[in-house]
């Protein structure tokens, strides 16, 4: 059962929710819309080596992107 990161096209509200078959379709919990984007995320995994990632902008003050402070920083 995987988890999906969605974009509700009514409201704009970001969030992940769990799909537990092919046929079901899933509602956005802010405002209950069914337009949904799936969005593109990245897998997680873990390595027997650490690598150290940068510095989120984010967290020094932003660096102006669009993603910027919005929890989709390419960075962080």
């Amino acid at each position: 059962m995987p988890i999906y990161e969605y974009t509700c096209q009514k409201c704009e509200n970001h969030f992940e929710a769990l799909v537990r078959s092919d046929g079901d379709q899933p509602a956005c919990p802010q405002c209950g819309g069914k337009r949904l984007q799936k969005q593109f995320s990245v897998a997680a995994a873990h390595t027997a080596q650490s690598r150290q990632l940068p510095a989120c902008p984010a967290m020094t003050g932003g660096c102006g992107g669009p993603q910027c402070g919005s929890g989709q920083c390419p960075l962080g």
